[in-house]
């Protein structure tokens, strides 16, 4: 019996889903918050109030959003309302300058590609905790310091450092918990609507505050309680067992036992099958490379690259671009976060239910049906254009969060615990270059209306067809070394045996003759 067996049914021994699971649970579940108010600060502090020319042949004061205006020769500069305070009055960043705001979002969404890549090998070389924290770390701190920035260039390349600690932070958090967890568990932990709640109380922030910097301040303050949590929060057993700190992975065992009232387990039997099962594990230096080893791997790898890109361009097209919906821009906000809620929570059933793979490829799909009646009714000269607009955006955002709610559970499992973290990485970066574009594609549907709807749909669709390709991790197991490196040695045996055999009925044959 391989060890990842073993271990499986060693975390069901010391509580399964007992007192610490659910307490790393709740860590890392509501440690998003800070996280997700870093991702979506863009789409407040970089809304554009309403403006007018400011010239001294222009007495009234109408807000009218016109950069020329016919009877004015010269513009002096522009004045805001002052029912907001955003990168854009505090920078002027309107008509020739308008590009700037989309620009600076890019570059955060670089910076999160960044950290996605760099983060997957160091959560391999350092850990899952260490990545974790210094994750924490980098988002109050350079919440703080964009406080004080004080050009736009500054800002963007801080929004690119707080981009690298979001990405640390995205790649490893969901490990911290489902590699304590029980496979039927998993999918209830990605369930969590977490992100959607803290994203939904972000929008009240910025309707309360309406102002950048003060939610900067927020956004690291909510971010500290978190950093107290380092001395309980454990590493993960199964990435200490792949690395040979056997010790290590009994004391992390041991103190999840006593924390869920179990008594201490004999783990003497794992750690010989982990030694047996892969001797040249702690030889092994893993990257990016080990997802293409095999034909398959080559398949899945390449398959869930654009599917990762796809559905994070949907994701943060739909996210950033709420001031293409009609009505109130922070009601907009808070609907266009808060829908995900109810949607992750039938994850939690159906995932189980009905299995990954289906999953994705239903709500794939679903996304992409919502995204072409969005960009039909673009073009459609009706009273209700706008009604109809919101309701399928919403239920275009509703899938998307269904699907990458399942996608996550769906990559977790389909790669082993010694590149679980890289291949979640490399997936991860490969989302960025899709949360890169979105913003362009933002800006570009201004001039071309359905532009950012009908190009989520090609994807989301494409998508749903290539999950087809892939295999159900439905009820599996999490493996932690590849399969033909666990079978290595057994597999050397049996060809010594086989060799052996044949050169016994060689010589018997011989006698006869």
């Amino acid at each position: 019996m391989s060890y990842n067996i073993l271990l499986e049914d060693m975390i069901r021994d010391v509580g399964g889903c007992g007192r610490f699971q659910w307490i790393m649970s709740v860590i890392g579940q509501s440690s998003k918050s800070i996280a997700a108010w870093s991702m979506l600060a863009m789409t407040f502090n970089g809304q554009q109030p309403d403006f007018m020319c400011r010239s001294s042949s222009k007495q009234e004061e109408n807000f009218d959003n016109v950069c020329s205006p016919e009877n004015i020769t010269e513009c002096d500069g522009y004045v805001f309302s002052d029912d907001m305070n955003t990168v854009v009055n505090e920078w002027n960043l309107v008509c020739d300058t308008k590009w700037i705001a989309a620009l600076i979002t890019t570059i955060q969404m670089s910076g999160v590609l960044v950290g996605c890549f760099i983060s997957g090998h160091l959560g391999d070389l350092l850990g899952r905790k260490p990545t974790f924290f210094l994750s924490l770390l980098i988002l109050i701190v350079f919440n703080v310091v964009a406080y004080f920035s004080v050009n736009w260039q500054m800002y963007s390349a801080i929004r690119f450092v707080l981009g690298m600690g979001i990405g640390f932070f995205l790649t490893v958090h969901y490990n911290v918990m489902t590699e304590f967890a029980l496979s039927r568990w998993r999918p209830r932990i990605v369930a969590v609507p977490a992100w959607a709640l803290e994203a939904g109380l972000f929008a009240l922030a910025a309707w309360a505050l309406k102002d950048w910097k003060k939610l900067h301040l927020v956004t690291a303050a909510i971010g500290v309680p978190f950093l107290l949590t380092y001395c309980f929060v454990q590493e993960s057993a199964r990435w200490l067992v792949t690395k040979g700190r056997y010790d290590d992975a009994e004391k992390v065992i041991y103190t999840i036992a006593k924390l869920n009232g179990k008594p201490k387990p004999d783990t003497s039997r794992i750690m010989e099958e982990a030694a047996k099962s892969d001797s040249d594990r702690m030889t092994t230096h893993y990257t990016a490379l080990h997802l293409f080893k095999t034909r398959e791997l080559v398949k899945i790898t390449t398959g869930l690259l654009f599917i990762w890109m796809s559905i994070s361009y949907s994701y943060y097209g739909l996210t950033f671009g709420v001031n293409s919906l009609a009505g109130n821009l922070y009601l907009n906000m808070f609907l266009m976060n808060i829908i995900e809620a109810p949607a992750s929570f039938s994850i939690m059933y159906i995932v189980n239910r009905f299995g990954r793979k289906h999953c994705c490829i239903f709500f794939f799909m679903f996304t992409g049906l919502c995204g072409v009646v969005v960009g039909i009714i673009q073009y459609v000269d009706t009273p209700h254009r706008g009604v109809v607009t919101n309701a399928f955006a919403l239920a275009s955002k509703m899938g998307i969060a269904c699907g990458w709610g399942c996608l996550i559970v769906y990559t977790t499992e389909l790669y082993p615990t010694v590149v679980r973290t890289i291949a979640y990485g490399l997936h991860n970066t490969s989302a960025r270059i899709g949360g890169m574009v979105a913003p362009q594609i933002v800006f570009l549907n201004d001039d071309i209306p359905g532009l950012m709807y009908f190009l989520s749909a090609v994807l989301m669709i494409a998508s749903s067809l290539i999950c087809c390709l892939f295999p159900d991790t439905k009820d599996k197991i999490l493996e932690d070394t590849f399969k033909t490196d666990q079978k290595k040695a057994s597999f050397t045996v049996e060809m010594t045996v086989d060799a052996h055999s044949a050169n016994k009925h060689l010589e018997k044959n011989n006698t006869k003759l």
